[in-house]
């Protein structure tokens, strides 16, 4: 198996999968995919009257469940579904990064699910979704120096024991998606309180949005 996910986690209520990107382009996102990001946020200004109303959806504050109980405060760091939402209602729109990054935070708001991609290249399979012991370290992205994880807390650690992301809040520096990134490990993580036939969803639209964006190949490594 090149992905995989602990009892631990799954009995926290986590559940995760991944698709492997072969050959994609790593560019600028197309006024296209700009455009549908758009019409997102929209629905989203149209659906939600304030950010406490994405708070109280199921599935994100499922998100905040699970980090409150491995002693993580969502308040102050917040699940990356939670952030995307509350950016598209206050901005309208979400920031533009690059056609990969761009296109799995159309599928993140969409879906509800938690959605990470990282330099396949660089990392080592297999990527394990695990509780931490805290004698981790992990170098957050955009930041130079390397910070402690806490026993208890869960990320994706790769076959060298690297953090590739911490929680489902940060992803790491070194495994960052960029220009030169061709080969990709997208991970979609969700927890029990999405519906199966949901999480099915955000794979299909993973797929289809990024090849049709990104160009490549895609593969499921391991399955909603």
């Amino acid at each position: 198996m090149n992905f995989l996910v602990s009892k631990d986690c799954l009995d926290l209520g986590l559940r995760a999968g991944a698709i492997v990107f072969r050959n994609v382009h790593i560019a600028d996102a197309s006024p296209a995919l700009r455009a549908d990001i758009a019409h997102a946020a929209e629905a989203i200004c149209k659906q939600y009257p304030d950010p406490a109303a994405l708070r109280n959806i199921p599935e994100v504050a499922a998100f905040q469940a699970i980090l409150r109980e491995v002693g993580a405060n969502p308040r102050r760091d917040p699940p990356s579904v939670d952030r995307l939402l509350t950016t598209a209602l206050k901005r309208s729109h979400l920031p533009a990064i690059n056609n990969l990054v761009d296109a799995y935070n159309l599928i993140s708001i969409r879906s509800l699910c938690s959605l990470g991609a990282h330099d396949l290249d660089i990392i080592t399979l297999p990527v394990e979704l695990r509780l931490f012991t805290g004698r981790e370290t992990f170098t957050p992205l955009g930041r130079d120096g390397a910070e402690k994880t806490r026993p208890r807390e869960f990320g994706y650690v790769d076959a060298q024991d690297r953090v590739l992301c911490r929680l489902d809040v940060r992803q790491a520096e070194f495994s960052k998606v960029t220009r030169d990134t061709g080969n990709v490990l997208l991970i979609i993580e969700a927890t029990a309180s999405h519906e199966p036939e949901m999480i099915r969803r955000a794979f299909d639209d993973a797929i289809d949005i990024v090849t049709h964006h990104c160009g490549g190949k895609a593969e499921i490594i391991a399955g909603p």
